[in-house]
């Protein structure tokens, strides 16, 4: 335990001392994205609001607000690559003289140029699969009860994007733990025995950005549980693939 608290202090550390770097990217992202806030937010309303259902908003400041929280979304989507760059960084310094980690240019460009591949394919099928479905059954059931849809813009926009973003980083889950089980970070049998303990963050995950209950929730989390399962098949065929032969040579 001591080991582990001391990792997680280096590991701070090093964030700390690049804070003012994933700041100014941060910023960056938040001022830069804010001027096509406004577009974006019509946008999605042609694209995700059902037929019949209107947008409102209830205080004045909340189309400002929802402007500022769509901004800082696309803020922390710009500096998350930093983060994880800086972490990863920390870590494979604290463990090198276990487990040393090497990643060739090549390698690193495959590595960003994966990343937003699937980035993008996760958040378009959010986006135009997924969302579009999960709304329109939503809006029906209500209007099956005899309930005019009158959606908060703040609420609305911000679940839609909030679940576009999710997506985007799930699809990332191959990727992330391939590259963790390749490298020695995390064991495969590891994945498997917290095989259920993922599951319930996965539900917790769905409750955070769906109303609350228990379809919108479950339809949101099986997905993630699909795609992680996914992800494992790929951990077993490369990740694991790599340890065993270097432990043979």
């Amino acid at each position: 335990m001591s080991e582990a608290i001391e990792s997680l202090s280096v590991i701070l550390l090093t964030l700390r001392k690049k804070l003012v770097l994933i700041a100014a990217v941060l910023f960056s992202g938040v001022a830069l994205s804010f001027q096509f806030t406004g577009p974006l937010i019509e946008r999605m309303k042609e694209d995700l609001l059902p037929e019949g259902a209107k947008l409102v908003y209830v205080t004045p400041l909340e189309v400002m607000m929802l402007k500022l929280k769509l901004s800082l979304i696309i803020g922390l989507l710009v500096a998350l690559p930093f983060i994880a760059f800086y972490i990863y960084r920390g870590i494979s310094q604290r463990f090198s003289f276990r487990n040393p980690v090497v990643v060739r240019r090549s390698q690193f460009v495959f590595l960003c140029a994966a990343s937003l591949v699937m980035f993008v394919l996760g958040a378009s099928y959010a986006y135009f699969i997924m969302l579009p479905l999960f709304l329109k059954y939503l809006y029906l059931n209500a209007a099956g009860s005899g309930i005019s849809a009158t959606y908060s813009v703040f609420k609305f926009i911000s679940f839609a994007a909030a679940g576009t973003a999710l997506f985007g980083l799930i699809f990332e889950l191959p990727i992330v733990l391939t590259f963790l089980t390749r490298n020695g970070f995390v064991k495969y049998e590891t994945l498997v025995t917290y095989r259920k303990h993922i599951y319930i963050i996965f539900l917790f995950s769905g409750a955070a950005i769906t109303p609350p209950d228990v379809i919108s929730q479950v339809m949101v989390a099986i997905p993630m549980v699909i795609f992680f399962e996914i992800s494992m098949v790929v951990v077993r065929v490369l990740g694991v693939k790599k340890r065993n032969s270097a432990a043979a040579a």
